[in-house]
């Protein structure tokens, strides 16, 4: 993992995937508040999304490198809707619409092969690569016993570390909320066991069975 510093120099590759998402938020955010707001907005998140850059951590794991970025541009958003009067789930009430729609792409069949032996097979491995650079992940395949075939213990969880090293402590209670879209689109029933805010996350998953969405999330969704 490389702390910071990792992005210095490739500000305009990174603004290509902030504007994209931006332009998305900004088609939700003009008819609910204006115009005049939703201008507002995009130029104070740019301005917030260019200072955090210098800081993104780096891990070399693209899928958990993906979720990081998200993050970064989701942080940047909130700061400057929360510099215009909005709260946080004010901005990822909005969000969480975007990516409703987003996920609903998903076909369902995938999570059948993310549940199969073949899914495990390449979970554990980048379970074993994402450890290494510091994100410490465990795969655990469940058995006839258990209620649960895949089960998934992140500790240091990186997006945890990075939230609080940016001290966006009102948004990290939320931090989960895009897998508790996300995998009931892969027909996958996925349960949280335990409090996100304490850094070690985990998740047990079951192909074809229901979400418990946390009493933390409802609140946006």
């Amino acid at each position: 993992m490389i702390k910071t510093g990792h992005y210095l120099g490739k500000e305009e590759k990174l603004l290509k995937k902030f504007n994209r998402t931006l332009a998305r938020y900004l088609k939700e955010i003009t008819p609910k508040y204006g115009h005049e707001f939703s201008e507002l907005v995009r130029v104070s998140a740019r301005e917030k999304f260019l200072e955090l850059i210098p800081r993104i951590p780096y891990y070399n794991a693209k899928s958990y490198q993906e979720i990081i970025l998200t993050n970064a541009i989701l942080i940047a958003l909130t700061r400057a809707m929360r510099e215009h009067g909005k709260s946080v789930e004010d901005s990822l009430r909005i969000q969480v619409k975007i990516m409703r729609e987003k996920y609903a792409r998903i076909p369902r069949f995938v999570g059948r092969i993310f549940a199969s032996n073949i899914g495990g097979y390449f979970l554990n491995r980048l379970a074993i690569k994402v450890t290494q650079e510091g994100w410490n992940t465990e795969y655990i395949k469940g058995t006839t016993e258990d209620d649960y075939d895949v089960s998934i213990i992140t500790r240091q969880c990186g997006v945890v570390e990075y939230l609080r090293s940016e001290q966006e402590f009102d948004y990290l209670k939320y931090c989960n909320f895009s897998d508790f879209l996300m995998f009931p689109q892969m027909n996958i029933g996925l349960k949280q066991t335990s409090q996100i805010e304490s850094g070690e996350c985990r998740y047990c998953m079951k192909h074809d069975d229901h979400t418990e969405i946390p009493e933390s999330l409802k609140s946006i969704y």
